[in-house]
């Protein structure tokens, strides 16, 4: 069961614990609490990382299609502001 949490988080990288929980009792039909699925990834050394918001927003599909339409023109005929803002994510949770 260790095996399958450790597969499972490589292949959900953003998992929360009680994601985990629930995977683990689905379709391993183990039921753990979850502090102990806490304690079993800090040994295995996965740490509480935060999603950054810039990944959250990226998307490849739309980058690539901007560089097919407008990717031949120079670097230097472009002007870049950067506006600061607010959405409604700005203050949701990055962390499990």
């Amino acid at each position: 069961d260790i095996n399958y949490m450790l597969s499972y988080v490589r292949a959900h990288p953003k998992v929360y614990l009680d994601e985990i929980q629930d995977a683990l009792s689905m379709y391993r039909s183990v039921n753990v609490s979850l502090a102990t699925i806490s304690r079993a990834l800090r040994r295995m050394a996965f740490t509480n990382k935060a999603v950054s918001k810039a990944a959250l927003e990226r998307n490849e599909m739309l980058r690539g299609i901007w560089q097919v339409e407008y990717g031949h023109h120079p670097a230097d005929y472009y002007v870049w502001l950067d506006e600061s803002s607010v959405d409604d994510f700005t203050n949701a949770r990055r962390s499990g």
